[in-house]
C-alpha cells in the first residue's frame, strides 16, 4: 500500500509525545540517579535567559508556522529566548537519550519523556496540572511514583470513525453491542461486496489497537501492579471475535493504519480506527469534500454489558530539573494555557488543547462538529495503559502487535499465541 503523505506524517510525528522507541537498554538507563523536585519548582530550580526546545515541531512544514508563532509569543511575553534543537520525530528517542547521557539535556522536550524518567533529570510538573482542567484519569495515569513529568497539551484517544452516510443506512452508531456492530458490518458487505466494512488494523506497527478490544471484554491486559493478564479468558474471547471479523471478510488482512486512511479516503472502506486528526487525513489523502463532511466518530461497541474503551492518544511537554527549570516551566505553562498559543496550535493541527478551560474559549473549535463529536464519542472513553509511563512502553506495544498479527495471519492459535505474548510482555515489564 501507499505510504501516508508527508504532511500527515509530520503532524503525527510532532504530536507523538507519548511514543517512546524502547531504547532504554541500548543507552543503559538505570534507576533514578538524582533526586527530582516536588510539587512546585525544586530548590535547585533557576531561571535562564535561553532555554532549549527539543523536538521536530520547528523543523517540519506541517507545524513550523504554528510553533514559530507560539515561541515568538512567549519570547515577547517573557523577554527570554528559545533555542531549537531539531531532529526528525523517528530519531527522538536516540537524540534525547544521547543528550541525557552526555549531560547536555537542558530545557523543554516534545519527545519520549519515559526514557528520561529513570535518569532522574526531569522536573515534576504536578503543580502546573493542578491549575488546568484536564481529566483527572489522564493526569493520574501519567504519573510515575506520584510525579507528573509530562504535561499534556492534547488528550484524546484512538477511536472509530465512519462514513456517516452509509452508517445511517445500516444502523451503525454509538451505543451498539459487539453483536449489533457485527450485524451492521454484515449489512454493508451485503449491500456492496467490494466495500471493506471495517478497515481495522490487522498488521503492525499499529496492532496495539488490540488492547482496547481486550479491555472491552474485561481483560486488564496489564494490571496497576504490572501483572500481565494476556491469555485470560477475556482477552482470548476478544481476539477470537476480532479474528472472526477478518475471517468473515468484514475486515481485511494485512492493513496498517496508513493503509486504512487511504482506503477510507478513497471510499473503499466505511470505517476504521484513528486519532482525532482523522478528518484532516481524509483531505490529505485526496478524499472528496462530501466524505470529509460526512465523517463521524463512533463510541466503540460494548461486550457483555461492560464499558468500552479507547487507547489514550496525546502529546505533551517535559523539561529538565534544576538549571533553567523555572523558565522552562513558564514556557510549558504558556503553551498549555495561553489562549493565543492554543489557538495557533489548534488552527494548524485541528486538535483541541487538553485544558478544557482553554478549549472552551477557542471560538473556531466550538464550531468544529467533528472535534466536539470526537471528544464525546472517543476522548471521554480513552484509557491509559499501565505501561504508558515505562521506558519500555513502545517495546510492549510492538510485542503485542506482533503477537496478535501472528494470530490473525493464522500462524498460531489464539490461546497459544496469547500465552506466548504474555511471556514477552512480562519480560518487558520486568525490564521497564
Amino acid at each position: 500500500m501507499s505510504n501516508l503523505p508527508q504532511q500527515a506524517m509530520t503532524r503525527r510525528g510532532v504530536l507523538a509525545g507519548l511514543g517512546a522507541l524502547g531504547l532504554s537498554s541500548a543507552f543503559g538507563l538505570t534507576a533514578c540517579s538524582t533526586s527530582t523536585p516536588g510539587n512546585a519548582a525544586g530548590s535547585g530550580a533557576s531561571e535562564a535567559d535561553t532555554i532549549k526546545l527539543y523536538g521536530n515541531a520547528l523543523g517540519e512544514d506541517a507545524q513550523k508556522a504554528a510553533w514559530q508563532a507560539v515561541v515568538a509569543g512567549w519570547e515577547k511575553k517573557s523577554g527570554k529566548k528559545v533555542k531549537p534543537v531539531i531532529f526528525p520525530y523517528d530519531q527522538a528517542a536516540t537524540q534525547l537519550a544521547l543528550a541525557a547521557k552526555s549531560g547536555s539535556f537542558n530545557g523543554v522536550s516534545q519527545g519520549p519523556w519515559q526514557l528520561l524518567v529513570p535518569m532522574g533529570i526531569l522536573a515534576d510538573l504536578s503543580d502546573l496540572a493542578e491549575g488546568m482542567d484536564i481529566p483527572q484519569a489522564v493526569v493520574d495515569g501519567l504519573r510515575v511514583d506520584g510525579k507528573l513529568y509530562m504535561l499534556p497539551l492534547t488528550a484524546s484517544g484512538i477511536g472509530l470513525v465512519c462514513d456517516g452516510r452509509i452508517a445511517d443506512e445500516v444502523g451503525l452508531k454509538s451505543g451498539l453491542t459487539v453483536e449489533e456492530f457485527a450485524t451492521a458490518l454484515e449489512k454493508i458487505k451485503r449491500q456492496d461486496s467490494d466495500l471493506i466494512p471495517y478497515a481495522a488494523v490487522t498488521k503492525n506497527p499499529d496492532l496495539k489497537d488490540a488492547v482496547h478490544w481486550m479491555w472491552g471484554w474485561g481483560s486488564e491486559v496489564v494490571t496497576k501492579d504490572r501483572k500481565c493478564t494476556i491469555g485470560d479468558a477475556e482477552s482470548v474471547a476478544a481476539i477470537e471475535w476480532y479474528k472472526e471479523l477478518q475471517d468473515a471478510k468484514l475486515t481485511k488482512a494485512g492493513v496498517a493504519r496508513t493503509d486504512a486512511r487511504i482506503m477510507f479516503a478513497r471510499g473503499q472502506a466505511v470505517m476504521y480506527d484513528d486519532a482525532p486528526l482523522a478528518n484532516t487525513f481524509v483531505k490529505s489523502n485526496g478524499g472528496p469534500a462530501d466524505l470529509a463532511a460526512a465523517i463521524r466518530p463512533l463510541q466503540r461497541p460494548t461486550a457483555k454489558g461492560l464499558p468500552s474503551y479507547n487507547r489514550f492518544w496525546g502529546s505533551g511537554l517535559a523539561c529538565s530539573a534544576g538549571k533553567g527549570e523555572k523558565t522552562s516551566r513558564d514556557f510549558i505553562s504558556y503553551v498549555a494555557t495561553d489562549l493565543s498559543a492554543a489557538t495557533a496550535l489548534y488552527k494548524q493541527s485541528a486538535l483541541p488543547p487538553a485544558d478544557k478551560k482553554v478549549a472552551d474559549r477557542i471560538e473556531a473549535l466550538q464550531k468544529d462538529t467533528f472535534q466536539t463529536g470526537f471528544a464525546s464519542a472517543v476522548a471521554e472513553h480513552a484509557r491509559l495503559s499501565a505501561w504508558d509511563t515505562l521506558a519500555t512502553t513502545a517495546r510492549i506495544d510492538t510485542a503485542i502487535g506482533e503477537g496478535v498479527a501472528s494470530i490473525l495471519a493464522g500462524q498460531v492459535g489464539v490461546q497459544s499465541g496469547l500465552n506466548d505474548l504474555r511471556k514477552k510482555v512480562e519480560t518487558a515489564l520486568e525490564q521497564g
